[in-house]
């Protein structure tokens, strides 16, 4: 449908419209007009498709001007004349975004976290691989679709953390990743696990042994300095049960009365590792230290109390 020049709204119109009491249409031309109604002033474009009417929603006035409005139309009227209704791609548009976005790396890897690997885990380790999710990878990846992320695009971002020097963290970062790529591909989301592509790609750090005590003879001094610490009492009972019992230092400090039988010289407890239930007979050395040290924290409770309060265990730190 074509008009004159005269017969086109002007920018004065549009922007003078007021609502009168009931709802109105100004005409522009090729099917635009400005909706003036009370709640607002809506643009729209009457088109026909397949010999139906149909009306697609342009923007609201003052934020979508006349000049925006008209390109609009002229968008929409080109689609028209290829043979593609403008509503229905919209639509579709919506309906891809939507999954995008649903999609996406950050949104795929939170719900592996969320859904698989907080379950799995200890919650100390799964909150460091969230946090080095959060830190290093959902910046350039996290709003890409997850199955359109490409080795190249990865290996980028993990070039980046080596570039600090943190080569150990990019390794873990990738395997992270794969862990993430792999439930897209369970799920649906993914055809492959693109982080496999990357094997052999980073950089190895170079290793540091860590100092260790291999000769009997200098386990001597090391005991002696224990006996003769005079720091905090819990940890110097802490430090006394370790060489005796042999258990990963996470699960000493956190340890509790109500999992030991002091009578029965017996430790009944989960470890955090796997959760398997683990009975640990207690030597005679062990009893008299847990006796000591019921005097000061229990019956129940933590074992090793911080000095913060009965209701936390010894740091990490500590």
């Amino acid at each position: 449908m074509s008009q004159t020049s005269k017969d086109k709204l002007s920018a004065v119109a549009v922007r003078t419209a007021r609502f009168e009491g009931k709802p109105r249409k100004l005409f522009d031309g090729g099917g635009l007009y400005l909706h003036v109604q009370a709640s607002g002033h809506y643009w729209r474009l009457k088109y026909r498709y397949s010999g139906k009417e149909k009306l697609l929603a342009l923007g609201v006035y003052p934020d979508i001007g006349l000049k925006n409005a008209r390109q609009a139309r002229d968008e929409a009227r080109k689609l028209l004349a290829q043979g593609i209704d403008p509503s229905a791609l919209r639509q579709a548009e919506k309906v891809t975004k939507a999954e995008n976005a649903t999609n996406s790396f950050e949104a795929v890897a939170r719900e592996w976290w969320e859904c698989v690997h907080r379950r799995q885990v200890i919650p100390a380790h799964s909150e460091r691989c969230r946090r080095r999710l959060e830190n290093h990878l959902f910046p350039t990846l996290g709003r890409l679709p997850v199955h359109e992320v490409t080795p190249r695009q990865l290996l980028a971002t993990l070039r980046q953390v080596e570039e600090m020097g943190h080569f150990e963290t990019a390794r873990r970062l990738r395997t992270l990743a794969s862990q993430v790529f792999r439930y897209a591909v369970a799920t649906g989301r993914a055809e492959r696990d693109v982080a496999a592509d990357l094997r052999g790609a980073l950089q190895t750090a170079q290793v540091r042994h860590r100092p260790a005590l291999i000769d009997p003879a200098d386990l001597i001094p090391l005991l002696r300095a224990i006996e003769g610490y005079n720091g905090q009492l819990a940890t110097k009972a802490a430090l006394r049960l370790a060489p005796i019992l042999f258990v990963r230092p996470g699960e000493l400090r956190k340890a509790q009365w109500e999992d030991f039988d002091i009578a029965a010289g017996e430790w009944d407890y989960r470890p955090s590792k796997d959760g398997t239930p683990i009975m640990t007979p207690l030597p005679h050395q062990a009893v008299s230290i847990l006796q000591e040290m019921e005097s000061l924290s229990g019956p129940t409770g933590f074992v090793f109390p911080s000095l913060r309060g009965k209701d936390r265990p010894l740091s990490e730190n500590t």
